[in-house]
């Protein structure tokens, strides 16, 4: 599912925050795109808490001009947070 959310920013040269949504299938195991929200979500703590990243301060550097491979890491999200 990340690397389709990926390619779809990408194919659409979107840079900025996002969330794309999916719906899972667990008994056809498959996934299908449901939509992109093209801002930051109030959800978003737990992402920077499972990645260790700082949301906000990563679209102020992008709108700055920094690069996307210059704010963000790719890396795998750890440990557990609930809101």
């Amino acid at each position: 599912m990340s690397k389709n959310a990926v390619a779809l920013a990408r194919d659409i040269h979107y840079r900025g925050s996002g969330t794309v949504e999916y719906l899972f299938d667990p008994l056809e195991e498959q996934y299908y795109f449901i939509e992109m929200n093209t801002r930051i979500q109030v959800e978003h703590p737990v992402t920077e808490v499972r990645f260790g990243s700082d949301l906000v301060e990563a679209l102020i550097k992008i709108a700055m001009g920094y690069s996307l491979s210059e704010v963000f890491e790719l890396s795998q999200p750890t440990g557990h947070a609930i809101e």
